[in-house]
C-alpha cells in the first residue's frame, strides 16, 4: 500500500457578507412570492433563524473581482427577502409543491444574519 502524503487542511470562516438588496414582507406576503417564484420552477429553499425566515440569492460569480473577495472570505448576495416567523416549521406547502426550510441556527453566520435581520424589522 502506498504512503499518503499530509496534506494541510485550512479553515477560513466567512468574514463578511455583502447585501445588496433586502427586502422584508409580512409572513403571508412572504410566501405569496416564494409561492410565484415556485411556479416559475425555480429551485427553492428557504432558511430559518432566531426567527426570522428567509431566502438569499448569491451575487453570481462570474466576475474574477468577486471570486478573489470570496476567496479572502466576503459572499456577496444580490437580494434577501426576509419575513418574521417566529415558529419553525421544516415545510411549506403550496398545492402540491413542498418548499423545504431548512433550521440553520447551528451555522454562526446565518444565525448572525437572522439577527442582522431581525433587528431591522420595520413593523
Amino acid at each position: 500500500m502506498k504512503e499518503e502524503e499530509e496534506i494541510e487542511i485550512t479553515f477560513q470562516p466567512i468574514k463578511r457578507i455583502v447585501i445588496f438588496e433586502c427586502n422584508e414582507f409580512s409572513i403571508e406576503e412572504f410566501f405569496q412570492r416564494i409561492e410565484l417564484m415556485a411556479k416559475a420552477e425555480e429551485p427553492i429553499v428557504l432558511n430559518w433563524a432566531e426567527g426570522i425566515v428567509f431566502l438569499y440569492i448569491p451575487y453570481p460569480y462570474d466576475s474574477d473581482v468577486i471570486i478573489k473577495e470570496m476567496l479572502k472570505g466576503t459572499m456577496y448576495w444580490g437580494l434577501v427577502m426576509f419575513a418574521p416567523m417566529p415558529k419553525y416549521q421544516p415545510l411549506k406547502k403550496f398545492g402540491a409543491r413542498e418548499i423545504p426550510i431548512i433550521d440553520q441556527s447551528s451555522f454562526s453566520y446565518l444565525r448572525q444574519v437572522a439577527q442582522w435581520l431581525k433587528e431591522r424589522i420595520k413593523t
